[in-house]
């Protein structure tokens, strides 16, 4: 991470894993209301990491509850956000810049993601996030999570090399 400075790098991951996080609830919302279910469910399921059952319950003040779903969701989006910049801090010049290689990346990222969460926290710990359709959670963590990550430190990477001067050269007055 010497190449950038460690803060810049960090502020871009926190702020890129915001914005992945943004679209992920998104689409989960959206989707949720499409299959006929109430918007809110993926709120209530992101609030339930720490009120567990409680957020699901009709007898919860609903602002409590989408308060805590927004602020866990967008934590966790945020910290995912720094991990994959350390990740992608490690990689060449060349994988960095590449809009292939970074998508590959970052759905594999949005894959290991949905492992960690579903498959080891949430057999652990919240066995309610099983009975959603696995596979379309893999999907959209790989998809519109990780993918929309990869390519905004790809675009970011791009544009950096491109306006960065040669060391040495001078700027020449207009």
């Amino acid at each position: 991470m010497a190449r950038e400075g460690t803060g810049r790098v960090l502020g871009k991951g926190g702020a890129y894993g915001l914005i992945a996080g943004l679209v992920f609830a998104a689409v989960k919302i959206v989707g949720s209301a499409a299959m006929g279910n109430s918007a809110l469910m993926p709120v209530r399921g992101f609030a339930s990491v720490l009120l567990r059952q409680e957020a699901f319950s009709e007898g919860v003040w609903l602002g409590w509850v989408v308060a805590v779903g927004l602020g866990v969701h967008f934590g966790l989006s945020a910290l995912l956000g720094l991990i994959y910049a350390v990740i992608e801090s490690r990689m060449s010049v060349e994988g960095r810049t590449s809009w292939g290689r970074q998508s590959a990346v970052g759905l594999l990222f949005g894959v290991a993601v949905w492992l960690v969460n579903f498959q080891i926290i949430a057999r652990l710990f919240y066995p309610w996030f099983l009975e959603a359709p696995q596979f379309l959670q893999l999907a959209l963590h790989a998809v519109v999570f990780g993918w929309p990550l990869g390519l905004m430190f790809a675009a970011a990477e791009r544009h950096q090399r491109k306006t960065r001067r040669p060391v040495g050269t001078a700027v020449r007055a207009a």
